[in-house]
C-alpha cells in the first residue's frame, strides 16, 4: 500500500454566515480519502472547542487522526473569508497551532513516504518549516501546491520548496509572482512555465486558471484542458479538489496525463458551483462533463 501524507494547515473557514472546516492540505486529504485512498494529514490543532470539532469531523468522516497533534499553548487555526463575486478574500489568523507542527518519530517509519503533498503557507513559522524539511527528505515523490496567501512567503523559502518538489501546481497569478520574484524575462505563459520547470529541475509543472485553459508540462509536451463553463458561487477549495482528483487519476489509477487533467478540471469547476471547500461531488456530475 502506498504511503501518502499531506502536510500543513487544518483550520476553520469563518464566513459571514457560516463556519466550514478547511485548509488546503486538509482539503486535498479529504478528497483523496473520499476516493478510498489511504492518506493521512500531518497538522496541529489547539486544545480548544474548535480543535475538538476538528477531531469530531475526522472521526465522523473516517479520516485518520493519529498524525494530528494537540497544541496546549496555541489555538486552532481560523481564516476569515469574504466572497466577492465568488472570489475569496482571506484574513488568516497568526500564531495558531498549525504554525507549530512538531516533528514526531511516528512520521518516519522503515518505508519512505511514496507521495508527500505540501504547500507554502505552513512554512510561515520556522517550527512547522523545520518539520516540513525533515519530511521532504524522507519522501520519494514531492507534490507542491504553492497556495501563496497574503504576504506569507519569501524568496528564500519558495526557492527551497520548489527545488524540493517533483510536481509543482500553481495558478496563473502565482506563475506571474514567480516570474517577477526570480527575474524571468519572458512574457509567454508556456515559456515562463518551461523556464521554471528547467531552473528548478521539476518532473511536472501544472498551471491552473479557471477562466482559460489549464495545462501541464512534463518536460516533453504541453497538455491542455479547456476551461469549463459553470456558474461559480464559491471558489474556495477549487484548486485543492483539482489536485486531489489529479493525483488519484494519474498517480494512483495510472490514467493518461490528458485524461487526468480533464477529470481534475471537472472536479475543480464543480467545486466552485457549491458552498464550501469540500462539497459532495457524485459520479453523475463528473460524467455530465465527459
Amino acid at each position: 500500500m502506498k504511503i501518502i501524507l499531506c502536510f500543513g494547515e487544518v483550520l476553520w473557514d469563518i464566513y459571514p454566515d457560516r463556519i466550514e472546516i478547511g485548509g488546503a492540505p486538509f482539503n486535498v486529504c479529504y478528497r483523496l480519502n473520499s476516493f478510498g485512498i489511504n492518506v493521512k494529514l500531518i497538522s496541529s490543532i489547539g486544545n480548544d472547542d474548535l480543535g475538538l470539532k476538528v477531531l469530531e469531523f475526522f472521526k465522523k468522516n473516517n479520516l485518520h487522526t493519529d498524525f494530528i497533534s494537540i497544541d496546549k499553548e496555541n489555538k486552532t487555526g481560523q481564516v476569515k473569508i469574504k466572497l466577492e463575486s465568488g472570489e475569496p478574500k482571506y484574513k488568516i489568523i497568526n500564531n495558531v497551532a498549525w504554525d507549530y507542527i512538531p516533528s514526531r518519530k511516528e512520521y518516519y517509519n522503515s518505508k519512505k513516504i511514496d507521495y508527500f503533498i505540501y504547500g507554502s503557507l505552513a512554512t510561515r513559522n520556522n517550527k512547522s518549516f523545520e518539520t516540513l524539511k525533515r519530511l521532504i527528505n524522507f519522501s520519494k515523490f514531492k507534490i507542491l501546491d504553492l497556495n501563496i496567501r497574503q504576504n506569507y512567503y519569501n524568496k528564500e523559502k519558495l526557492d527551497y520548496l520548489i527545488k524540493s518538489a517533483d510536481f509543482l501546481k500553481i495558478n496563473l497569478d502565482e506563475l506571474m509572482l514567480l516570474k517577477d520574484l526570480f527575474n524571468i524575462q519572458d512574457l509567454e505563459t508556456e515559456n515562463i512555465a518551461q523556464i521554471i520547470f528547467l531552473n528548478f529541475n521539476l518532473k511536472y509543472i501544472c498551471i491552473t486558471n479557471g477562466s482559460v485553459n489549464s495545462f501541464i508540462f512534463d518536460g516533453n509536451n504541453f497538455i491542455y484542458n479547456e476551461s469549463l463553463n459553470v456558474e461559480s458561487i464559491d471558489n474556495v477549495g477549487a484548486g485543492d479538489n483539482f489536485l486531489a482528483s489529479f493525483i488519484n487519476e494519474y498517480f494512483i489509477k495510472k490514467k493518461s496525463l490528458k485524461f487526468s487533467l480533464k477529470i481534475a478540471s471537472i472536479y475543480g469547476a464543480i467545486t466552485t458551483t457549491k458552498e464550501g471547500a469540500i462539497p459532495l461531488i457524485n459520479s453523475r456530475e463528473i460524467d455530465s462533463f465527459l
